[in-house]
């Protein structure tokens, strides 16, 4: 939903700073996330030092960086979407008196909404098979399941016994949910829904 407000306004408004934070976007997708891990790391731990409030291990901080290091991806995914939706839908609607808001919730919304299926899906990814951030900034308590399968065959590599088919059976029941997610929300990942809407 963050995604789709600044994707909106990126893609509709032109305002003076617009293409830097553009090419900031871009930026922040091609520095490697495991230069950025240990700066997050040390402020994360100077912000608990400084109000006393513990961050490392608790879901909250891992959310909040996954929705971080999504957004600018997201960004980008849904402005290459808003861009394909005529601008002269949003016109009549606001002829019609609706609001800028009424027109992206009633007009824009539905229309783009198999973009943001699309990026869901894609930023769910990003966190559920995420090893290097769940592995630094959870604890044993609520650690993920990336996370877990590989210290369990972390247990192998170091001498320990490896049942394999349990292995097998918990990378399988790990994959589960993605599938559950791609077969609930495949109807909505089609194209075109705005092709025709405006007759030329």
């Amino acid at each position: 939903m963050v995604a789709l407000l600044a994707s909106y306004v990126l893609s509709r408004f032109r305002f003076r700073g617009r293409k830097p934070f553009l090419i900031s976007l871009i930026t922040m997708q091609t520095i490697p996330q495991v230069m950025m891990l240990l700066p997050l790391f040390v402020i994360l731990v100077i912000i608990q030092n400084v109000l006393r409030v513990h961050l490392v291990g608790q879901y909250a901080t891992i959310i909040v960086t996954y929705l971080t290091f999504a957004l600018p991806f997201a960004c980008w995914l849904l402005m290459s979407y808003m861009s394909s939706i005529p601008i002269e839908l949003e016109e009549a609607a606001q002829v019609d008196g609706c609001t800028r808001f009424q027109t992206l919730t009633h007009v824009v919304l539905p229309l783009i909404l198999p973009g943001m299926v699309v990026t869901f899906v894609f930023s769910f990814l990003l966190g559920w098979s995420d090893v290097l951030f769940a592995s630094v900034l959870t604890t044993p308590s609520t650690q993920t399941v990336a996370v877990g399968l590989q210290s369990y065959v972390a247990t192998g590599e170091s001498g320990g016994t490896v049942f394999w088919g349990q292995l097998m059976a918990a990378s399988l029941t790990s994959g589960i949910p993605v599938v559950i997610i791609f077969l609930f929300l495949q109807r909505f990942i089609i194209g075109g829904l705005a092709h025709g809407a405006v007759k030329g």
